[in-house]
């Protein structure tokens, strides 16, 4: 295997539990294994796991035998992905405890900003573990007006859905992304929970529902839609059609902050 040129090697309590942790609960591969030691792998992410031994013999390379929970005081591991959600859930349905909950934070690089969302969780020696993905903000419509009466939906549990033009660069992924008010002064961390490509006539009632725009029927829904897609496609040069390819988009909020309604 191609070994990254910084690699942590972490002392444990007990290799098996914490193998089972970070294979079962994070999806870390095992790229091979010893007795005491296993060689872990997430992506482009590498970390090794030595069963820890006390007291220690000669040669040790235990700094002091004063080794309590947690391990690893001082310091934090940052692993980036290009989709979090997935650790975070699977961290969730096993009942882990999140050190510090999903966040998003701005750090800066020289001339650039860095946007990211970012957890924090202990794995069972203590051991800091920061899962970081670069994230963008985006808002609904075209106008403020739109933008901000839309998010207001979300935030009180009205629009749990949203439709937009297909582009063949689109990626239908489930995951985290961040809806904010057209300002930016308030966000939602959401979670796309299904996603689909569909065509403009085959939108069904349930989506429309779902979308929580007026009375929320689909006639509702084609007259709003047919209306704002007719603007984009303009901007294209394309005519508006029935067929035309769309993406429906279900979700869920995660997390809301920015001020009170």
């Amino acid at each position: 295997m191609n070994f990254n040129c910084l690699i942590p090697e972490l002392r444990v309590f007990d290799l098996e539990k914490s193998k089972k942790f970070y294979t079962e609960i994070l999806g870390f591969e095992i790229a091979y294994a010893r007795n005491d030691f296993a060689m872990l792998v997430l992506g482009n992410c590498q970390i090794m796991l030595q069963q820890l031994t006390l007291p220690s013999s000669n040669g040790s390379w235990n700094i002091t035998d004063d080794m309590k929970y947690p391990l690893g005081r001082g310091v934090n591991f940052q692993i980036i992905l290009p989709d979090i959600s997935q650790v975070y859930n699977s961290l969730k349905q096993h009942n882990i405890k999140i050190f510090i909950d999903l966040l998003v934070s701005d750090y800066q690089e020289n001339d650039i900003i860095n946007h990211v969302l970012e957890f924090l969780v202990q794995d069972p020696d203590g051991y800091l573990l920061r899962f970081q993905q670069d994230i963008v903000d985006w808002h609904f419509g075209d106008n403020k007006k739109m933008a901000d009466e839309l998010f207001n939906l979300v935030v009180k549990g009205n629009k749990t859905a949203t439709s937009y033009l297909y582009n063949k660069n689109d990626k239908l992924n489930t995951g985290f992304s961040i809806l904010a008010n057209w300002d930016k002064t308030k966000k939602i961390i959401l979670q796309t929970t299904k996603i689909y490509k569909t065509t403009f006539d085959n939108v069904t009632e349930e989506h429309a529902f779902k979308e929580g725009e007026k009375d929320k029927t689909l006639k509702s829904w084609k007259s709003i839609h047919k209306e704002f897609f007719s603007k984009e496609l303009l901007l294209k040069g394309i005519p508006f059609n029935d067929n035309i390819d769309i993406i429906c988009e279900e979700f869920k909020m995660i997390k809301y902050f920015g001020g009170k309604e």
